[in-house]
């Protein structure tokens, strides 16, 4: 009967008069009947997102009816992260290790702030009581394709624990993030500037994690959100895959130490999940683990040594993460490539070195070619490993025979104009957007190591939808850094001062993945092993 209530489609009733009057059924049962029925209330609001975007109603948390979740109060006061931070930590952590546990109501609030009329783009930052003991995470570039996925997925593992704010220059862009991922209907909207420094530090102010995800990351010649960061007190990490950009980063190690700021580089899918896939099976070998899965002070005496690693990566079309994937293949288009070999710096033109990778059940061979990307130099730098280089492939395969031409065809210094990559990134999407059809948006990861003793180890990561995963591997970063696991500096992902629980993290990472496999041989992984009999595998 409630049901029938809410379905009124037939009569000439507005989506907003319908989803209110059921929702008036359902509280009046809700009452009688206990919370089994907030399923129901669940359906209906994923159902008027359309119409709260449309007047963009997209007020605090605490304003809007109380049949929506709430926010919990933690038993322990909101604390800076800077200041009496392993009390805190330890609270976060145990709530994110039982969400379901019991919590007060804020009835008072939910009452008081029903009867402001707040504007979004008006509404004053929160502070940790304010925020019912949540920490305030700020995404910039929160509104698009990257950062949405992010937020949402941290939204969907640690809603009761965070107060997400979505930065953008338009509220449009904020309206029409909110729509296409129902997720982030409690977020809220923060118009920021990266290259203002004004608009910047305004958006900083109360914040506990600052999540950069507005690439690209190419041809940028500082790193003033990290600086203002540092400057601000507040725990800052990236999705940079760029070289130069990276390096400039870790260079801020020291200032970062000194003002106790924890700050993580390159922590997305690729580099960022891969960085730590090989890191945990190096140390691993290395015997660096003790008996309960944290560090050793020293490692192991019977370990060996990495002698060789390898990254391959593969997304199908755009992998569904909009025209930034697209600006920043055409900028990496035109940076040589930087590998190792033998511990020697080697260049190499970019897009070449063509390999076939075998991804193994559900994708098979591949075409790849190098790039130039970070996790190569910081694989020789924080892990010792001579002989580094990682490769990207997509399909269908006339994207990489274009990318070869682009690479080879160019002028010198031509792609590395930013303006210019832009342009043919924009003349290249509608045709990427009409294959995407056909060739989906799946990703995969395969990272190959070589040991000194001749034995060989690998890790696979596949997941069919690159614009979700790359919002879970992102938010075990940011969940990671939130819990207190990150240490004062700039770290690259495969440093211990990044993440202790690594196992934690490609957990969370590795989320709705179709294949997850670590620490493997390599023939293991791929699509049809050969058997020669007595167990051997070639």
């Amino acid at each position: 009967w409630i049901l029938k209530q809410g379905n009124i489609t037939k009569h000439e009733v507005s989506c907003s008069h319908k989803y209110h009057c059921a929702k008036l059924v359902v509280q009046s049962w809700d009452y009688l009947f206990g919370k089994g029925l907030h399923m129901v209330v669940l359906a209906l609001r994923s159902a008027s997102v359309q119409h709260v975007a449309s007047n963009h109603a997209y007020a605090p948390s605490a304003a809007r009816s109380p049949l929506l979740p709430r926010s919990r109060t933690g038993r322990q006061p909101f604390l800076s992260p800077l200041s009496n931070q392993n009390r805190h930590v330890r609270s976060f952590a145990a709530r994110a290790a039982h969400p379901s546990a019991p919590h007060r109501r804020q009835r008072g609030a939910v009452a008081a702030a029903a009867t402001q009329d707040v504007s979004p783009t008006e509404q004053a930052p929160k502070s940790g009581v304010d925020a019912g003991g949540k920490k305030r995470v700020l995404v910039l570039g929160g509104t698009g394709r990257v950062g949405s996925s992010t937020a949402a997925s941290l939204m969907q593992s640690h809603g009761d624990l965070v107060d997400i704010s979505l930065s953008g220059r338009r509220q449009e862009g904020f309206d029409a993030a909110v729509k296409n991922r129902p997720d982030l209907i409690d977020a809220r909207f923060c118009q920021c500037d990266i290259d203002d420094a004004e608009s910047l530090k305004k958006a900083l102010q109360g914040v506990d994690l600052v999540v950069h995800a507005a690439g690209p990351f190419q041809r940028r010649t500082e790193c003033n959100v990290l600086e203002a960061c540092i400057a601000a007190r507040v725990p800052y990490m990236d999705v940079c895959d760029d070289t130069s950009y990276s390096q400039r980063a870790k260079a801020l190690h020291s200032k970062a130490e000194e003002a106790g700021v924890p700050c993580v580089t390159t922590a997305g899918i690729y580099p960022g999940v891969s960085n730590v896939m090989a890191a945990h099976m190096i140390s691993i070998a290395r015997e660096e683990y003790n008996d309960e899965g944290g560090f050793r002070e020293t490692p192991g005496g019977g370990g060996t040594h990495p002698a060789r690693l390898r990254y391959s990566y593969y997304t199908a079309g755009s992998g569904g993460v909009g025209p930034t994937i697209l600006e920043t293949s055409m900028l990496l288009a035109g940076e040589e490539v930087i590998a190792y070999r033998d511990g020697q710096k080697v260049l190499m033109p970019p897009v070449s070195g063509r390999r076939v990778v075998d991804f193994g059940i559900g994708l098979g061979r591949r075409t790849t070619y190098l790039y130039n990307l970070p996790e190569v130099s910081s694989a020789v730098s924080c892990m010792g490993v001579p002989a580094v280089s990682a490769r990207f492939g997509t399909s269908p395969e006339i994207w990489n025979i274009a990318m070869w031409l682009t690479a080879r065809l160019s002028p010198p210094n031509f792609l590395s104009d930013r303006n210019i990559a832009k342009r043919l990134a924009a003349m290249a999407a509608p045709w990427v957007k009409f294959t995407d059809q056909f060739s989906g948006e799946k990703v995969a990861m395969l990272v190959e190591v070589e040991m000194e003793n001749g034995t060989n180890c690998a890790g696979l990561f596949m997941h069919k939808l690159l614009s979700d995963s790359v919002g879970h591997a992102t938010a075990a970063f940011a969940a990671a850094m939130l819990e207190g696991e990150s240490k004062p500096g700039v770290w690259f992902p495969e440093e211990r001062g990044a993440v202790q629980q690594r196992v934690k993290l490609l957990e969370r990472a590795s989320k709705g993945c179709q294949r997850y496999v670590l620490n493997k041989p390599v023939w293991a992984l791929e699509s049809d092993p050969k058997r020669l009999g007595f167990g051997i595998y070639y």
